[in-house]
């Protein structure tokens, strides 16, 4: 065994540096900046009731389930 420190690499850095002269790309939209401004707001997205068709299946199933009870 050795008495020596062990040499380990530097560690990485969380982000890249900025590339100089260099394009880099934008980030995504809606996706926070630096500055507290977001690029390029998305409008609000809206929901529509496709109906129950979940709630009568669930009846459907439980339904099921009672009379294949009863049969066997």
């Amino acid at each position: 065994m050795s008495n020596q420190a062990a040499a380990y690499p530097p560690p990485a850095t969380a982000y890249p540096a900025e590339p100089h002269g260099g394009y880099m790309a934008p980030p995504p939209a809606g996706y926070p900046m630096k500055d507290g401004h977001e690029q390029g707001q998305a409008p609000p997205v809206t929901t529509q009731s496709k109906g129950d068709g979940f709630l009568k299946g669930c009846c459907a199933a439980l339904c099921c389930c009672c009379v294949l009870d009863a049969c066997f």
